[in-house]
């Protein structure tokens, strides 16, 4: 069971094409391609995030930003890119700062796969290249940013501990790791928890292989190597104890848990992307069997323990929704780099790796052309926003999720964009007690319109395509006029509306109607 340096592999092959230091970088690249086309990220709540990030950088210099938001710091293990968007907002603008960490982040997640694949097999595997599929995973698409700087800054980190075993007793390396680990924590607490179990697991094996009877000095020995990566358990104790209870909830939700896994690679095509996840579990079961692979224990025991962990952890947990299900490609990512092929099957290795890469390229190409359709689609919704003055606010609806198709349009916080562009206030926007609430909406506090979901109306099932009219009209009624200015409708047919009494209507495209309340 013991975790062998990486110098006791088995040379990989010379000429195995994948094994070339050129093909990390190469996939890095490709990670890039779809937002080569698009101004604006179409990562669905990193829209919100942005509209955020222009109230904590210009809160305190705009009038109307400080009559409709509050801002106020605090630590909590959730502030990756709240912390890196500062500096480059002041060198790039805010915009362009929040499109250049988003793609930032496939580059970390698919380098941080190279560095343990080398790490511990002594090679980039096809497995790895397998696993390079999910940097762009579902939860990377809803726009779960801090999340995913968290679980790839906690991989960057594990491959350096996996390099640096040999130096165990070093203060120096004890000391970089724990500022380390807290750095990890800062981005977001879940990717510290990464952090932590694979570094245990990778320090069992190790333990395992020199006394395996040995459980009680086993622990105290694991504990005494991997101490620095704990250090940030102080900052959790600090965190919950300075923010109160936080929503916690949905515990042993098998269905939503299922649903997740099957939604892991969800973003332009229902037949690519289940036919990708397919094959990933394929890949997996293959590895677990075949006797032509070898298999890094350490990695193994890391993907079952945080399989163990999706199906342990409740929905939601400190208040951010999906906990459980958002580990489900860092399971794969961590299975699938646990597995490398042996001398005697290199025929079939490079059959995986030939297909992995083929099928990495073209999940890039679905995406770059859904990147780029989603980006003009927001430019066209965007120009309503030229009847808007400054300090408005807009009341945003929309449908809601469950009238989307596999492919969904991924408007629903899109009305944040009105913040950063005309320092407006929207009820899309969340408020939440405990947990990570950095900002606070102020403008509607007390109606049912101040904050996410209220952007969301109430549609049956078989009425989401059908004239919603009526609807909206029921809904647009309930809207507090003294606090709104405008209605924005987005993912509607505006086609098919009809007139809407004590409203004027500014601008209408194809999905999206702006109208402004007629106070007189």
């Amino acid at each position: 069971m013991g975790t062998p340096a990486p110098s006791e592999h088995t040379e990989p092959p010379v000429r195995a094409w994948w094994n070339s230091r050129f093909v990390v970088p190469g996939l890095m690249l490709l990670s890039t391609i779809p937002f080569w086309f698009v101004h604006t990220p179409p990562l669905i709540d990193f829209l919100a995030h942005i509209g955020r990030y222009h109230v904590q950088l210009h809160l305190a210099d705009s009038p109307a930003l400080r009559q409709n938001w509050d801002f106020h710091w605090q630590l909590v293990g959730n502030l990756g890119v709240e912390l890196l968007i500062a500096p480059l907002a002041a060198m790039l603008g805010l915009e362009r700062a929040a499109w250049l960490i988003a793609v930032a982040l496939p580059l970390l997640l698919i380098s941080a796969i190279g560095r343990i694949s080398r790490a511990l097999h002594g090679e980039l595997t096809p497995f790895a290249i397998a696993a390079a599929w999910f940097a762009m995973a579902y939860p990377f698409q809803l726009g779960f940013v801090n999340y995913w700087l968290g679980c790839a800054l906690a991989l960057h980190v594990f491959a350096s501990w996996v390099g640096t075993t040999g130096t165990n007793g070093s203060v120096m390396r004890a000391a970089l790791f724990a500022a380390a680990a807290c750095l990890v924590w800062l981005a977001h607490a879940y990717g510290w928890v990464v952090l932590v179990v694979l570094v245990g697991a990778f320090e069992l094996c190790r333990s395992w292989n020199r006394a395996p009877a040995a459980w009680p000095s086993m622990v105290i020995v694991i504990l005494r190597r991997a101490w620095p990566v704990m250090i940030p358990a102080l900052l959790m104790i600090v965190w919950r104890q300075g923010n109160g209870a936080a929503a916690t909830g949905h515990f042993f939700d098998i269905g939503t848990k299922v649903l997740g896994l099957v939604w892991t690679l969800r973003d332009q095509n229902i037949w690519l992307d289940t036919l990708s996840l397919l094959l990933a579990i394929g890949l997996l079961y293959f590895g677990i069997r075949s006797r032509d692979v070898r298999r890094n224990p350490a990695l193994l025991i890391g993907a079952a323990s945080i399989l163990f962990l999706i199906l342990l952890m409740p929905g939601e947990m400190f208040g951010a929704v999906y906990a459980d299900v958002r580990l489900w490609p860092v399971f794969f990512i961590v299975g699938l780099t646990a597995i490398a092929p042996t001398d005697r099957m290199q025929r079939g290795a490079a059959f995986i790796a030939g297909l992995a890469l083929a099928v990495f390229v073209i999940r890039i190409g679905a995406t770059a052309v859904g990147f780029a359709a989603y980006d003009s689609a927001y430019a066209r919704h965007l120009q309503a926003l030229k009847d808007v003055p400054p300090g408005a606010s807009i009341a945003v609806l929309t449908r809601p999720p469950t009238c989307e198709q596999w492919r969904a349009p991924r408007v629903a916080h899109l009305g944040s964009l009105a913040i950063v562009r005309r320092d407006a206030f929207v009820n899309s926007q969340w408020d939440a007690s405990g947990g990570q609430q950095l900002l606070t909406p102020l403008r509607a506090r007390g109606t049912a319109f101040n904050a996410d979901p209220s952007q969301y109306i109430e549609v049956a099932l078989g009425d989401c395509d059908g004239d919603l009219s009526a609807t909206l009209a029921q809904r647009i009624a309930q809207i507090p006029r003294d606090r709104f200015d405008y209605v924005w409708l987005l993912d509607v047919d505006a086609s098919h509306l009809a007139a809407m009494p004590g409203l004027r209507r500014l601008y209408q495209d194809d999905r999206s109607v702006l109208y402004e309340f007629n106070k007189e």
